[in-house]
């Protein structure tokens, strides 16, 4: 399922490619290392829809999509669990 994040979210690739994640609303910010960096631009890539931005990481790194999704709902799961 598709889902965007929060609009009060805002996003940016700092220029050391860490992404740094701000909710205006809270003021909590999340700083994501390089795996969280490629899973958020594919994300937004493919239009919020793990499956497809799944395929895309696995695709360019030749490994296996199932993995991946993994990665992708654990690292989405803690942002709503997180309450962003």
């Amino acid at each position: 399922m598709a889902r965007r994040p929060d609009q009060e979210l805002t996003a940016q690739v700092r220029p050391d490619g860490y992404l740094e994640l701000i909710s205006r609303r809270t003021g909590k910010r999340h700083r994501c290392g390089p795996r969280g960096t490629t899973m958020w631009l594919a994300l937004q890539r493919s239009g919020w829809q793990p499956e497809l931005a799944a395929d895309e990481i696995a695709l360019h790194l030749g490994i296996d999509p199932d993995s991946v999704r993994c990665d992708i709902q654990a690292w989405l799961a803690h942002f709503r669990e997180a309450g962003e």
